[in-house]
């Protein structure tokens, strides 16, 4: 939501950018579900968006984008991934790891917290 909001978009006009359901954005504003790395990226390209913020809710909600000479080998970087990240089960698998992950950082950080 901290993210829709300081993009100035409402739920509709999120979830048609994106051209998913309402639901789903407000799934993920939840925590019910995690957005997939094409979002991830696409949020990154057109916002820049910062992502460990969105793990850990830790440094700056968003990043300066790289320098135009740099872009291009940092996307091929991840080129592979994105393409594996097409097939559905490939994504679903990612995304419960990285829903792990968020869990264990939560939980760590209540742990300093104590």
């Amino acid at each position: 939501m901290l993210f829709r909001r300081a993009i100035q978009k409402t739920v509709r006009k999120l979830a048609s950018e994106l051209n998913v359901s309402e639901s789903k954005i407000l799934n993920i504003e939840n925590g019910a579900e995690y957005p997939g790395i094409t979002y991830l990226h696409y949020f990154y390209e057109k916002y820049g968006l910062n992502i460990n913020w969105l793990l850990t809710k830790t440094g700056h909600m968003f990043i300066k984008k790289p320098r135009a000479e740099t872009k291009a080998p940092m996307y091929e970087k991840y080129a592979e991934l994105i393409e594996l990240m097409r097939i559905p089960a490939v994504e679903q698998a990612i995304e419960a790891a990285l829903t792990e992950i968020r869990a264990l950082l939560e939980l760590e950080k209540q742990n300093n917290k104590e």
